[in-house]
């Protein structure tokens, strides 16, 4: 009786052994499921950076080379690079400071308030940059326009700028929309945790 009831415990132990490195197991490739899930969202944030800073540094050469391709004011340039510059500055450290490269490595609550750090910036930077956009379509049209004489140039240098006007507000708020969609959804699935 006492050797079933070892061989019992022996059985019962290997099988609670067995039972605890299949759980074991099951929790890594939960968590590996998890994380796979998070990382689109948190890819194409991360994407949008880089994206971002990448506008920023073609922006340079491209706008002194069309500055002097178009006998434009080269520091209308310095002031367009400078401001791209900028940018880009601001990007990387908020990337660094938020640590968007490795934004899935922290903890939940870490990774929320990156979230919604870079969501912050984000806003912040699109109403910043309207200062320096207008000033810099105010320069445009009114180079433009002391350029001709002909009211037709002048009517259709207007309806160009209108037309490149909005259509630039509604493909930016449409991206800043599609950002949301993308925390939003990041955001949820830590939650849902």
């Amino acid at each position: 009786m006492e050797i079933n009831i070892e061989k019992e415990l022996q059985s019962l132990k290997s099988d609670y052994n067995t039972f605890k490195a299949e759980l074991d197991r099951q929790e890594t490739l939960n968590e590996r499921f998890f994380k796979s899930l998070r990382k689109r969202p948190a890819m194409a944030i991360s994407k949008e950076i880089r994206d971002r800073m990448l506008g920023d540094v073609v922006t340079v050469p491209m706008i002194i080379v069309i500055c002097i391709g178009i006998d434009w004011p080269i520091l209308f340039g310095i002031l367009v690079s400078l401001w791209a510059l900028a940018d880009l500055g601001v990007s990387l450290w908020v990337s660094r400071k938020l640590g968007m490269d490795h934004l899935l490595n922290d903890d939940v609550r870490t990774v929320t308030e990156k979230i919604a750090g870079y969501r912050k910036f984000y806003a912040g930077s699109l109403i910043a940059g309207i200062v320096p956009l207008t000033a810099m379509l105010t320069y445009i049209f009114m180079h433009l326009y002391a350029r001709t004489d002909d009211p037709d140039t002048i009517r259709l240098i207007t309806a160009s700028g209108i037309v490149s006007i909005v259509l630039a507000v509604v493909i930016t708020l449409l991206q800043y929309k599609k950002h949301v969609k993308r925390c939003k959804e990041l955001l949820e699935q830590f939650e849902e945790r």
